[in-house]
């Protein structure tokens, strides 16, 4: 035990003398990587991606309407034990008022690959993970622990058909630039999306209409 703990702490000097080396820093900045030390962990060189694919709803057609996306969270190095983090996708503004429904937790599915200390598992989204605000959708994950490297993958689908198929009138407006999807992996539930983390990850849709009529 004294051996494992004396092992943590000579990998967290060893990080933090990484990261005050001026060539790293330039290294950081080039790849868009970053270190940060929160509540859940410590993480050297760590990024985030994000992607998906919207299929715009048309009325009467089955499965339209539909948002899949993927999320990854890397860290080169990194220490956490039994760190309690969440989920946040920032939803675009066009879709707050679907966002309002009480349908709308119900139209989200997902799933979250964390790492355990001796590997990885995968856990099931529920509703009792799931918290609506007015701009993002906040998903609670299990405790994960990690002592060199980590990663998260997510897959995330919302059904806004569904919800549309039973309030037609809903409206979701035209972006012709796309529309703006954000996610990271963070303790705080109401981060600022303005002065985000190293673990964010961004994706504009090519559609440019979530409504076909």
């Amino acid at each position: 035990m004294k051996k494992y703990l004396a092992g943590l702490g000579a990998l967290a000097v060893a990080g933090s003398l990484f990261v005050s080396q001026p060539g790293d820093v330039m290294a950081q900045e080039n790849t868009k990587q970053r270190s940060e030390i929160g509540t859940y962990g410590l993480s050297l060189l760590a990024s985030g991606e994000l992607e998906g694919r919207l299929t715009p709803y048309i009325l009467g057609v089955p499965k339209s309407g539909n948002i899949a996306a993927h999320y990854t969270a890397k860290s080169i190095v990194s220490i956490g034990l039994f760190d309690q983090s969440n989920l946040i996708v920032k939803i675009p503004d066009e879709f707050k008022y679907v966002a309002l429904q009480d349908e709308f937790k119900r139209a989200i599915k997902g799933s979250i690959t964390y790492p355990t200390g001796l590997g990885s598992a995968t856990h099931e989204y529920t509703a009792g993970d799931i918290t609506i605000y007015a701009d993002r959708i906040v998903l609670k994950n299990p405790k994960a622990s990690y002592i060199i490297g980590s990663k998260f993958s997510a897959d995330i689908s919302i059904d806004y058909g569904s919800i549309l198929d039973k309030y037609p009138n809903i409206p979701i407006d035209e972006n012709p630039s796309g529309y703006s999807f954000a996610a990271v992996l963070s303790d705080n539930a109401m981060i600022d999306f303005n002065l985000i983390g190293s673990k964010e990850g961004k994706w504009v849709t090519e559609e440019t209409a979530a409504i076909r009529k």
